[in-house]
């Protein structure tokens, strides 16, 4: 990770929401005017970070925040590269200093309260670091948002998909990565949260420092948590606070079709920091394993398949990429 220095634009402020732009700017206009009642504009802002989406975004933000008179408290910033969610959100954090960052996807928007839903929650316990709202799809179903660590060991259980091993694993202290809905409310905290909405503590940022763009996309949120509670700050869910998070964005659900090379570079990435290349070797081996009990029960029982054709050789993207121990 790149470290730099946060400045100050326009004083201190609360609340800094930074929402990043790639091409979406009618879901990013959705996403700020559902922040429009929750926020003070003397003690609020938005940024709006553009990832050099090359289309007619600029145009459409400037005349929606010109229509409806935000540009008090609505801005945009140009990032002239396509960095990624990490870099992108980097340079939100970068713009100006505040008590709170509340990183809101562009395909998502909070319903109202919820902003006074997070504040409620950090204001229970000083050393909250991040917060996770409640996300939900557009008709009120609950997603899944709230995780246990990658790990080594279970990269065999997302692979096998068999509930006999996940059963077993559960025995032995093996948790698969998502935390079952139902589980939600049970949690005092979860190991990682989803960063489509999540609110940071700015004391929090001063000391872990800026997300990791080595990771363009994917995986940056469980390594910014670990980061923080490795550092000794604690991570929440406030279910009180409502997000609608529609999975339009560049990370949509990809279901079979080949995934990104961004997304094996993120995983390698994630392994080689945590796990070192000897994790990663093992983590590519039991996914394999796993992959070869799914990949029978599909044959035997006439199923669709649960990955693609390429992913047994995909996973070895980033296998051998180098990565500085202090990044």
């Amino acid at each position: 990770m790149k470290q730099r220095s946060r400045s100050l634009d326009g004083g201190s402020l609360r609340l800094l929401v930074i929402i990043i732009n790639y091409k979406t700017p009618g879901l990013v206009c959705d996403a700020v005017l559902s922040l429009h009642k929750d926020l003070d504009p003397e003690l609020d802002r938005v940024v709006i970070v553009d990832n050099l989406s090359e289309d007619e975004s600029i145009n459409v933000l400037s005349n929606f925040i010109d229509k409806n008179k935000f540009d008090s408290w609505v801005e945009i910033v140009e990032s002239g590269v396509n960095g990624g969610f990490s870099s992108g959100n980097n340079i939100g954090l970068m713009h100006a200093k505040a008590e709170y960052y509340l990183l809101l996807n562009s395909d998502a928007y909070v319903r109202e309260g919820a902003i006074r839903a997070l504040f409620s929650s950090a204001a229970s316990d000083a050393r909250l670091g991040i917060i996770a709202p409640k996300l939900e799809w557009d008709d009120g179903r609950q997603q899944v948002s709230l995780f246990h660590h990658l790990t080594v060991w279970n990269s065999f259980l997302s692979s096998a998909k068999t509930g006999l091993f996940t059963r077993l694993g559960r025995i032995v202290g093996l948790k698969e990565v998502a935390i079952p809905i139902d589980k939600h409310y049970e949690l005092v905290g979860p190991d990682w949260v989803s960063f489509a909405c999540v609110l940071l503590r700015g004391a929090m940022v001063d000391e872990v420092g800026l997300m990791d763009d080595g990771f363009f996309m994917y995986r940056e949120d469980n390594d910014y948590c670990r980061r923080a509670t490795q550092a000794g700050w604690k991570i929440g869910y406030a279910p009180e606070a409502k997000v609608v998070h529609l999975n339009q964005g560049a990370s949509n659900d990809f279901g079979v079709s080949r995934l990104p090379t961004f997304y094996f570079e993120s995983r390698s990435r994630y392994f080689l920091k945590y796990y070192g290349r000897l994790g990663l070797l093992c983590a590519n081996l039991l996914w394999l394993l796993g992959r070869s009990i799914s990949l029978f029960r599909e044959v035997v029982q006439s199923k669709e398949s649960a990955f693609h054709r390429t992913m047994i050789g995909d996973i070895w993207i980033g296998f051998f990429s180098r990565i500085d121990k202090n990044e």
